[in-house]
């Protein structure tokens, strides 16, 4: 009997772990200083995501480049907005600390590679999600001192990176770049934001 009390009592118990809410790095933190990681289930390598300040608009959506490094390389996008029931997109630029600036790699030549495979259809219409903590998607990019959101999706971009990944950059030996499936979760804050880039 009394060992039946004592179960009755424990299931009685809130439990702590089902209760909280994940946890998703800092509680707040500002975009420009946020990190964001997903690692690779099977090899264990980390992707990272970087939301860097602009000079001046990195584009008329947002002040911010965001920056994707993978296990092999950096590449930089710009964010666009659609008007209507549409959403944020991304633009693949070169790298917007060179001392020419970013360039569009979506016109011709077809980024390194003059003949990708990648249909340039499926390059302008690279979505960017950001879902905050009830997993409700932003309809507006990150800006400068916003609040960075808890996580972030690239549906497209793994496909694009997988059949071409020489479209999203000026890296002439660019190959395939595996991307695993999944979400970016903000791990963590810099003390400081990434130093400003472009013009």
């Amino acid at each position: 009997m009394t060992r039946l009390l004592t179960a009755a009592a424990l299931c009685l118990l809130p439990l702590p772990a089902m209760s909280q809410a994940p946890v998703v790095g800092p509680a707040t933190c500002e975009a420009e200083r946020a990190v964001y990681e997903m690692t690779a289930p099977d090899t264990e390598e980390v992707w990272r995501i970087g939301l860097v300040p602009a000079r001046n608009m990195a584009s008329i959506a947002s002040d911010l480049y965001l920056k994707l490094t993978t296990p092999q390389r950096d590449y930089w996008f710009t964010f666009s907005v659609s008007q209507g029931y549409s959403g944020i997109t991304v633009f693949p630029v070169t790298d917007p600390y060179a001392d020419s600036g970013p360039r569009d790699l979506l016109g011709p030549p077809f980024g390194a590679n003059a003949d990708g495979v990648t249909d340039p259809d499926i390059l302008s219409a690279l979505r960017f999600l950001t879902l905050d903590a009830e997993l409700n998607i932003a309809f507006e990019p990150p800006m400068s001192g916003e609040e960075a959101p808890p996580y972030i999706m690239l549906p497209e971009i793994g496909r694009a990176l997988w059949y071409d990944a020489a479209a999203l950059t000026e890296d002439e030996t660019a190959d395939r770049d595996p991307m695993p499936r999944g979400v970016f979760r903000r791990t963590g804050c810099l003390v400081a934001p990434h130093p400003q880039a472009g013009p």
